[in-house]
């Protein structure tokens, strides 16, 4: 299975490149009017110095949100613009470090990076809080991009859950969206794997079969030293080939360093097996394996996106709001609205260090999205009034390692970025009264609008 990383645990890389003369690029007129000067400036001369850069400025600019002085993103969003301008030009330089076959992915990224400038200027200048967030989050994400082909000059740490999307820091902490501790990203991390042994090595559908799980670094040597995420080891993500069965355990680490399940399967036919876990100074792996158990299995169930976004769960009637169209490589808002007998559920439990739990699994079993709710109403809140007031920062709340664990809300929001396009099976997870509910939802994810905004890059590549 070819693999692909998720944006909430992508190795995202940071150049930390020191530009000698810092370049003046352009200045903010009054009323609303600007005014780009020619002045003299250290044009970027490669790759890296060019990402370092668009690395500044997307710093200075989440500021300039934060601080609600949208009338002066302008000049900060110029310097993008211009600097993304080159880079496929710079990357094409033979001492660039950038892959040949990766040109043609930076061109149509810059290109859509650059024509952010339009849309955020707008919006600044508007006053337009909301709008400005939103076009700056696919600046974000466009950047993430561009960025992961720039050799690693120093550690760089990130969100394993990707609460703050592709941002990365200098230095260890925790991340100031959910409390977990922030991991390095490494352009060169270890290929993990994972090797299954059940007994009885055939299986069999309905018997319980007792499953060995061993994880195993690049070197093939057992892994041992693991970070306690969510207050387990490992976390398990198990479902069918069709994607209509799901099962999230989490196996029991025995001396020898393995970890082992007792488990029982429904039906014959292949499962996939999701293994989350973080090795020591490395960072969050998503390891998948297959099983087989034996038999005829059933008629695959085909994936079809929800007609109607309210489902009937175990008493709980749960309602999915996406806020509209759900494109890829864009954060998506995804709102649970929770009721029980007509009436508001508001005192979610917590349930492995969070109020819930959201996992989506792509059609072809390729992609894997894991996140959970944020801000202490667990919803309408934006990025920045999250951070202000903290995770649970009412007295209605209270936190588990930085997590929410108490709620006084029915409405759950999960933020959530999709890599690929298709049809995508969600899995939402909360606990009420000592019961965990599992909600399914189909979705489909779109194209990004930036991405027919660009031209034919082809002539770029040699």
């Amino acid at each position: 299975m070819n693999w692909k990383r998720m944006p909430s645990v992508a190795a995202v890389s940071l150049c930390a490149l020191a530009l000698v003369n810092s370049p003046t690029w352009a200045q903010h007129g009054e009323h609303g009017q600007h005014e780009e000067e020619d002045a003299e400036f250290a044009q970027p001369t490669t790759y890296a110095d060019a990402i370092h850069v668009i690395h500044e400025q997307l710093e200075k600019i989440d500021s300039l949100i934060e601080t609600r002085k949208l009338d002066r993103v302008h000049a900060e969003a110029a310097v993008i613009r211009d600097v993304a301008k080159t880079l496929a030009r710079l990357a094409l330089k033979s001492d660039s470090g950038v892959p040949r076959e990766a040109i043609r992915e930076i061109n149509l990224t810059a290109r859509g990076l650059a024509a952010k400038f339009g849309p955020i200027d707008e919006a600044g200048d508007s006053g337009d809080l909301a709008g400005t967030q939103k076009v700056y989050d696919e600046m974000v994400a466009l950047f993430a991009t561009l960025e992961k082909y720039t050799p690693l000059h120093e550690q760089a740490y990130v969100c394993p859950m990707g609460c703050e999307g592709y941002k990365t820091y200098h230095e260890p902490g925790q991340c100031p969206r959910c409390g977990m501790k922030i991991t390095p990203v490494s352009a060169d991390w270890p290929t993990f794997t994972v090797d299954i042994a059940p007994r009885p090595a055939s299986i069999r559908p309905n018997e319980e079969v007792a499953v060995e799980i061993t994880l195993k670094d690049g070197d093939g040597r057992v892994v041992t030293k693991l970070e306690t995420i969510h207050e387990r080891p490992l976390h398990l993500i198990m479902v069918s080939k069709d994607l209509s069965w799901f099962a999230h355990e989490h196996p029991n680490v025995q001396s020898n360093g393995s970890f082992s399940l007792r488990f029982t399967f429904p039906n014959p036919g292949e499962y996939v097996l999701f293994h989350d876990f973080t090795p020591l100074g490395v960072g969050e792996q998503i390891v998948p394996a297959t099983l087989r158990v034996q038999g005829t299995p059933p008629a695959p169930v085909a994936l079809r996106v929800d007609a109607r976004m309210t489902k009937q769960v175990d008493g709980y009637t749960v309602t999915l709001d996406t806020g509209g169209s759900i494109t890829v490589g864009d954060e998506a808002a995804l709102t649970y609205n929770v009721t029980r007998k007509g009436e508001p559920v508001t005192n979610f439990e917590p349930f492995l260090g969070a109020i819930g739990h959201l996992v989506f699994v792509s059609e072809d079993l390729e992609q894997f999205v894991h996140s959970h709710p944020l801000g202490k109403e667990h919803g309408g809140g934006s990025r920045h009034e999250d951070e202000r007031h903290g995770a649970g920062g009412d007295d209605e709340h209270a936190e588990h390692g930085g997590l929410v664990v108490g709620s006084s809300s029915s409405v759950l929001t999960f933020h959530s970025r999709f890599p690929e396009i298709g049809l995508y099976k969600g899995w939402a997870e909360f606990q009420h009264q000592g019961r965990i509910v599992t909600v399914p939802f189909v979705v489909e994810v779109q194209p990004s609008a930036h991405e027919d905004e660009h031209e034919d890059p082809d002539r770029h590549e040699h």
